[in-house]
């Protein structure tokens, strides 16, 4: 579920599943398993990788696209090809919300139409 963002995040900030998996003392593997949402997302291991990302664990748990940093801790301002990046990334995160959300309301749609067709 939240694995995309996850992903999203870590790719804006140019860093590789095996960069992220050893910051949090993991194997790449079962980091893989974390962005593909097929190991479950423990609070500890949220807050690890929150920091490792730079973003606070509920920029990961929102519905919101995460709050990217554009300045590291070190106050140096990242390139501009980066910058273009993230929003490349943030874009692509609205353009799943979006999607998801056309879907469910295609889905409610049709449990109301049942709905009504039973009076």
């Amino acid at each position: 579920m939240h694995g995309d963002k996850i992903r999203l995040v870590r790719e804006m900030r140019g860093l590789s599943q095996e960069n992220v998996a050893a910051k949090l003392g993991i194997g790449q593997n079962t980091y893989s398993r974390i962005e593909t949402n097929q190991a479950k997302l423990e609070s500890r291991m949220l807050v690890k990788i929150a920091e490792v990302l730079e973003v606070s664990p509920m920029d990961i748990l929102s519905s919101q696209p995460a709050i990217i940093n554009f300045q590291s801790n070190k106050g140096t301002q990242q390139s501009i090809g980066y910058v273009e990046n993230v929003i490349s990334g943030q874009k692509e995160l609205f353009e799943k919300m979006l999607e998801n959300k056309d879907q469910e309301i295609g889905r409610l749609n049709k449990i109301i139409e049942k709905l009504l067709a039973k009076k």
